[in-house]
This record gives structure tokens, C-alpha cells and sequence, in this order.
């Protein structure tokens, strides 16, 4: 291979102690292993990624990760070569072109190993079990699954002396090998009892460990290769808001750092929109990969920043990312939004560099998308973000969702495996935009959504969510049930949401517990505990109700509605109430009900005086402010 600028494709492998021989023959290679990023099923039949990499690489027969992949390894007595990447990395281009000028090393891998193609995005199952940071990932499994090596890549004589090394060894010693890969795995994934701790200590825990791990020049993490970490930065602008969790730690600076280090570097200013990251602290040499979930959700998190820190900076740029969304992305006759747009580098120095558009619409990430777009209309009140998220809404409610098998990852995707974050980010969406229109629809498919999620992935002994559903029993680390953090943080959101909106306690008590496997990883290592923590944070805080009263056809319904949905409190929940449809509820709740719709303002058993159409909010905004105060001096006291 050809050694590629400002990377050194290094081998990282992953050893057993049982293993003696393979020990012997391969400890020059070893290294530490990376860290695994938190991360859906491949329709049958070939996809035009699979087809895409098998073109690119002749001399290697490849094939999709299957069942019968891995029985033809057993019958052949063979090890499992798999790469893992993705359309629009442009390491990926890289790694094809060297296999494909390397026949040699395409020998070795074409002979003594079943080579497998898998596409990051449409299996994140197999990605967030056999992937490590950065894409392509190569991996070297035993015919059952379990890893021997994994590689982010290396040179041309690394790779053949590597993979030569591997079989010979592994031929000689099959028995041995896959008996101590076995044990191994089984007894690193042993599950271990929740732990018991009061959860309104977390979000402090977290935010003194993000101030001292915190680059103060620049912003965000290290001093090398710079990540955006959205979910570091919701958490920072929501707690600013709640001086109760700084015990003298202002979150402000570190956010507006990390927001103005980004824009100066990862924005692009051109044509609008976020470079995946930056080989740099000061952000300022980006890949130039552009990803739908990246750029949504750095898109919800600076128009929030715009409303909490009053900038009209981060405004903008919100908005020009809603723009280059709804340009580049937006697959208009569907109305969801397409996956990424490629850096178009590649490794072939004969081809063009060209912008590589990734078409499929992914449930997950539309549901970001959708999420991102309630944020612009509920920052700025203009009722063409709300039609584009509810655009992206209604396409994955009618093309991939199901009552009985939940909501697919993509059209066409096989629903014996099912993703938790393809439930949680279109159900989350559909509460929010619930709020924000009153349309039922949207509440039953997020009250829906939950249901499946706590028939599928819930874990009723140790709480909280698994990342995958499988219909049978799954090949390898994928039968490794893990609970990944961010959606559970998400789930905790949902389920909060659905507390307020459909008014059962049994949602709130589930989002708490939802919390509790992930408090030792918090205590552990409070500063990548940003999303519980938030999650926590979010349930220790007042909560204000804006209950909108009446028929939602009388005129003032739409009136309130706006208003509360665009009120400036990161705390309130919009709770839309018909007077015909949810009487039992008003009944339960006592409010004074007529053809004239009103708004109630409740937060913890008080109430504020009701408002009518053409009524102003200011009342309500003054005493919410003056709480804000109490809270804040009660804050800095401590």
C-alpha cells in the first residue's frame, strides 16, 4: 500500500493469553486497542455500496456478512477477513485502490480467508461490535465470529506478512484458538447488578470532569484530531441554563468556546454545513465529509445555543445548516433526507475527485433530521422548518414503520434485526412535533414506538435499553447485548416526554431507571457521560406545562399553540388538551373549559394566571425569569 499524508496505516490487534503459539508468531504486531464508537441490517440481495467495493476490488471475491459466509469458513477451515467502511469515507476509496493495484496481497486474502464487505451504515450492529475508530476497519475473525486482529490498516508488506501469519497459525492451532476465544468473551461479558446512587448528583459529577479534561484555547477534547461531540455541547448549553449543577463551574465558556472554535473551522461557510472533523486542536483542517446526523445535530445544538447565550452568530449558522440540509440532502419527492455527501478524495490518483452522494434514507438519522428542523421552527417560528420535519416524519411513519415489527432502518431492510435508535429518534421527533402541531398521529406513533421498545430491547433485570433486536440467535459479538449510552439518553427524553403528554407516572419512574446501569460508568468517567448525564439533569429540573386548552379547530387554538411551543424555556413541555377528545384528562386536572381555548402554566402542583388568545406571555416569561434569578443566586451560594 501506499503510505497516505498525515496517516500512518498502523496494525491494532486484540491477543489472548491461552493463545501461546499465536502469541509467539505475532507479538511484534501488537498494539493497544482502540476505542469502539457507540453505533442496520442489509436487505437480501446485493447494495449498491456492496457492489460499489466488489468492482473496486477484482482480484478479491468478496462477499455480505451472512450465516453462510461463516459456514463456508467452517466447512473450508478458514478465517474471516472483513472490512468495514462506508460510501463517503475517503479512506475507504484508498483502501480499494491498494487491494486492487496489490494482487498479491488479494491472493493471500482470496485463499485463505473468507472475505467480507461490510457497508458501517446500513449495519451498525456489526460496526459498533467490530469496528474501531475511524473507517475502513479491518478484522480477522474465527469461523464463529470472535475476533483474532483488528486493523485500522497498515502497509503492503504489514498486511501480507500479517495475514499469511494468521492462517498458518490459526490452521495449526484451530482448537486451541477458538476454545480461548470463547472462554474469553464469555467472561468479559458477564452482566454486572445496576448500581444505586442519587442521580441528581450526576450532571455536577460530569460537568467538573468536562471542565478539566476542557481545551481552553480552542475548545472540545485533545490536542490532536479534533471531534464536534454534539452531545458534549447539549449537555453544556442545558446546564447553563441550571446553575444548580455548576458548584463553580460556569458550563458557558466552554460551550461558546467549542461553538465559535467549530465555526471558524468545521463550518463551512460557503456552501453551509459541518465537516465530519478535524485533523487539528484549532479545527481548522476538516475531512470534508458532510453526514446527516452530524450536521443535524450540530445544527439543533447551535439554535439552542442561539436562544440560551442571545447569538445571533450561532442563529446563522443553525440556519445554514437547514439550508444545505434541504439542498444537498433533502430527497424532495420523498421528503427525507439522504445520508452523506463523500469527501470525494480517494486513494486513486487516476480519478477525479467528485462529491459522492449516499441516497439511502436511514430512520435514525431522519429522525435527527426531523428533530433538528423542530429546533429552526421552534427557534424562529417560521412555518417552513415545521413542514420539513414533519416531511421527514411522515416518510419513515409510512415506509418503515410497522405496529408489529417496529420501525426498520431503512426501506427494504430485513426486520428480523431491528436498531433502538431507529425507535427512538423518529418516536422523540414525533412527541416534539406533537407538541408543536397537536396532530395525534404523531403522539400514537411515539406511545407506540416506546411499547416496542420495551417489548424488544428492554432489559427487565438489569434495566435500561439493548442496542439491537435480533429475531434468532445472532453470529459472534453480536450476541453481545449492550446498552449503548446515547440512546438510552435519548429513551430517558422519550419516556419524560410521554410522562407530560399522555400524563402516566409509570414513563417517568421507567425513565429513571433507565438511568441506572450507565451511574458507574458516570461516576467512572464523568466527562464522556455527557449524555446521561444530561438525561439526568433533565429529569431533576422543574418542568413547566403548557397546557393548551380547547377545540383545535376554534380560532386562538393555533395562536397558543405557536406561542407556547416557541416560548423561551428549556424546560417546558407544550401539552395540546381537546376538549372533546381528552375530556377525562381535563376532568382529572380541573381546568375551567369553554369554546374559548386557554393556557394553563403549571410546574409542580402551582399554576400561573391562565392566558386567552391575543393575550400577552409576558406575565408568564417575568415569573419564570424571577425563578431563573432565585435559582441562579441559589446556585452560585453553594
Amino acid at each position: 500500500m501506499r503510505d497516505i499524508p498525515a496517516k500512518r496505516w498502523k496494525a491494532t490487534l486484540f491477543f489472548l493469553p491461552a493463545v501461546a503459539v499465536f502469541l509467539a508468531a505475532c507479538a511484534h504486531h501488537a498494539a493497544a486497542p482502540a476505542a469502539t464508537p457507540s453505533a442496520m441490517p442489509a436487505a437480501g440481495g446485493q447494495t449498491p455500496a456492496f457492489v460499489a467495493h466488489k468492482n473496486a476490488n477484482p482480484h478479491i471475491n468478496w462477499v455480505q456478512w451472512s450465516d453462510s459466509a461463516f459456514a463456508r469458513a467452517r466447512t473450508e477451515n478458514k478465517l474471516v477477513f472483513i472490512e468495514i467502511s462506508s460510501r463517503w469515507s475517503a479512506w475507504h476509496e484508498q483502501l480499494d485502490y491498494s487491494l486492487s493495484s496489490d494482487p498479491a496481497a488479494a491472493g493471500i486474502i482470496e485463499k485463505d480467508y473468507i472475505p467480507v464487505y461490510v457497508d458501517a451504515d446500513r449495519r451498525p450492529d456489526i460496526y459498533a461490535r467490530y469496528g474501531r475508530r475511524g473507517l475502513p476497519s479491518l478484522s480477522v475473525l474465527n469461523p464463529d465470529g470472535y475476533v483474532l486482529a483488528v486493523a485500522s490498516a497498515m502497509t503492503e508488506p504489514e498486511l501480507k506478512n500479517l495475514l499469511g501469519t494468521l492462517a498458518r497459525n490459526y490452521v495449526k492451532n484451530k482448537a486451541a484458538i477458538d476454545e480461548a476465544l470463547k472462554s474469553s468473551f464469555a467472561a468479559q461479558h458477564r452482566g454486572k447488578p445496576p448500581e444505586s446512587y442519587p442521580i441528581t448528583k450526576l450532571p455536577s459529577i460530569s460537568l467538573s470532569a468536562i471542565a478539566g479534561v476542557w481545551d481552553n484555547s480552542y475548545g472540545g477534547i485533545g490536542n490532536g484530531k479534533k471531534f464536534p461531540m454534539p452531545d458534549m455541547l447539549d449537555f453544556l448549553t442545558y446546564v447553563s441554563a441550571h446553575p444548580e449543577f455548576w458548584k463553580g463551574t460556569d458550563p458557558a465558556p466552554l460551550a461558546r468556546a467549542v461553538l465559535d472554535g467549530m465555526a471558524a473551522g468545521l463550518y463551512d461557510g460557503s456552501e453551509g454545513g459541518f465537516y465530519r472533523y478535524s485533523d487539528t486542536p484549532d479545527w481548522k483542517s476538516p475531512h470534508k465529509e458532510k453526514l446527516l446526523g452530524l450536521n443535524s445535530e450540530l445544527m439543533s445544538a447551535y439554535l439552542a445555543a442561539s436562544r440560551q447565550y442571545k447569538n445571533k452568530r450561532y442563529l446563522e449558522i443553525g440556519e445554514s445548516c437547514a439550508r444545505f440540509l434541504d439542498k444537498y440532502l433533502l430527497d424532495a419527492k420523498a421528503g427525507a433526507f439522504m445520508n452523506s455527501r463523500s469527501a470525494g478524495q480517494g486513494g486513486n490518483p487516476d480519478s477525479k475527485a467528485r462529491m459522492n452522494t449516499d441516497r439511502t434514507l436511514f430512520a435514525d438519522v431522519n429522525g435527527e433530521a426531523a428533530l433538528a428542523f423542530l429546533e429552526a421552527y421552534r427557534t424562529t417560528g417560521d412555518s417552513k422548518y415545521l413542514k420539513t420535519a414533519t416531511g421527514a416524519l411522515d416518510y419513515i411513519i409510512n415506509n418503515l414503520y410497522n405496529e408489529k415489527t417496529g420501525v426498520l432502518h431503512y426501506k427494504g431492510a430485513d426486520g428480523s434485526i431491528l436498531a433502538l435508535s431507529d425507535q427512538v429518534m423518529p418516536g422523540l421527533a414525533a412527541a416534539q412535533a406533537y407538541e408543536a402541531t397537536a396532530d395525534k398521529k404523531y403522539l400514537d406513533f411515539a406511545v407506540k414506538v416506546a411499547g416496542i421498545c420495551e417489548k424488544k430491547f428492554y432489559d427487565p433485570r438489569g434495566f435500561g435499553y439493548y442496542g439491537f433486536w435480533y429475531a434468532s440467535r445472532p453470529i459472534g459479538l453480536l450476541g453481545n447485548k449492550k446498552k449503548p449510552q446515547d440512546e438510552n439518553a435519548r429513551m430517558c427524553e422519550l419516556l419524560l416526554a410521554l410522562h407530560y403528554l399522555t400524563g402516566r407516572d409509570g414513563y417517568e419512574s421507567r425513565a429513571r431507571e433507565t438511568l441506572l446501569p450507565f451511574i458507574p460508568a458516570i461516576r467512572k468517567y464523568p466527562a464522556w457521560s455527557a449524555p446521561a448525564a444530561l438525561a439526568a439533569a433533565r429529569i431533576c429540573s422543574r418542568t413547566y406545562e403548557f397546557f393548551v386548552t380547547g377545540r383545535e379547530s376554534a380560532p386562538g387554538f393555533s395562536e397558543l399553540l405557536r406561542k407556547s411551543y416557541m416560548f423561551k424555556c428549556p424546560d417546558r413541555v407544550v401539552v395540546p388538551l381537546d376538549i372533546m377528545i381528552d375530556r377525562r384528562r381535563l376532568d382529572h386536572l380541573g381546568y375551567e373549559t369553554g369554546k374559548t381555548p386557554i393556557l394553563y402554566v403549571c410546574s409542580e402542583n402551582a399554576c400561573f394566571p391562565p392566558v386567552r388568545p391575543g393575550e400577552s406571555m409576558e406575565k408568564i416569561r417575568a415569573l419564570l425569569l424571577k425563578r431563573s434569578r432565585e435559582a441562579r443566586q441559589e446556585g452560585h451560594g453553594r
